[in-house]
């Protein structure tokens, strides 16, 4: 994998379905560990995305405690490699099965169930601007906007929280636990800003948005390079874009 031959730390991947030959042999039972993410390759806003946090006999089980069959998780991925879950017009897609990352507690701790993330938008290696996302019961756990999870402006500089929003409300704290939100600095700064930076480069991308995680053992870590990252980031932030690139050295 690109990132890890750049010594950049990623979640790994447990599998790659991408086509119908791989999906009649795909067996959930025998390939997925207890606990594991599923995601489109070509998945936006968060959808496509099942996760499982643990197994009890032939089923896993979601953060909810809902059930997840064998017969589910082969539905899901067939969906995926549908294509229905795709953001762009291609009409197939993969799915890609990753091992779920254990949430920093130093992190995790804000919210209520799910796993925050950080994106940082890249030029190059020029980090650009950064948010946090945090997921909440609104978005079922995952930390999409568009699902109501939190965007929170972070400053580069800092690595602290100065504002935050879920959908158009403006907000300080977490609407699930009551965690201040602004004033909190996000664990290891840099070296989210040093992975972020080095993300792009390593996977042949000019400009990016770079998703880290922060796990339990491992620290900082990338789960997805964007190519397109949407632009919500600004209304987070109340920073533009185009300011941001030419202090980068662009010309706009």
């Amino acid at each position: 994998m690109a990132l890890v031959e750049h010594g950049v730390k990623t979640s790994g991947t447990i599998a790659v379905v991408s086509g119908y030959g791989q999906l009649s042999s795909f067996d959930p039972e025998k390939i997925l560990p207890d606990a594991w993410a599923i995601k489109p390759a070509r998945g936006s806003q968060g959808d496509g995305i099942l996760l499982a946090v643990r197994k009890e006999g032939r089923n896993w089980l979601k953060g909810s405690g809902k059930p997840i069959t064998p017969d589910d998780v082969q539905n899901h991925v067939r969906r995926i490699v549908d294509g229905q879950f795709s953001g762009d017009a291609a009409s197939d897609d993969a799915a890609l099965i990753e091992p779920l990352i254990r949430a920093d507690p130093a992190f995790a701790f804000l919210v209520d169930d799910g796993l925050p993330d950080v994106r940082v938008i890249c030029r190059g290696t020029f980090p650009l601007m950064a948010m946090a996302r945090f997921p909440t019961n609104e978005s079922d756990g995952k930390a999409n906007l568009h699902q109501g999870g939190i965007g929170a402006g972070v400053n580069l500089e800092t690595g602290v929280i100065f504002r935050a929003k879920q959908g158009k409300k403006v907000i300080t704290h977490h609407p699930d636990t009551g965690q201040q939100l602004i004033g909190f600095k996000i664990p290891h700064w840099k070296d989210v800003l040093d992975i972020a930076a080095h993300s792009g480069p390593a996977v042949g991308l000019g400009y990016c948005g770079v998703d880290i995680v922060h796990d339990v053992n491992e620290g900082p870590m990338v789960i997805e390079v964007n190519a397109h990252p949407g632009i919500e980031i600004q209304n987070t932030t109340l920073q533009g874009l185009r300011g941001r690139l030419i202090a980068a050295g662009e010309d706009c």
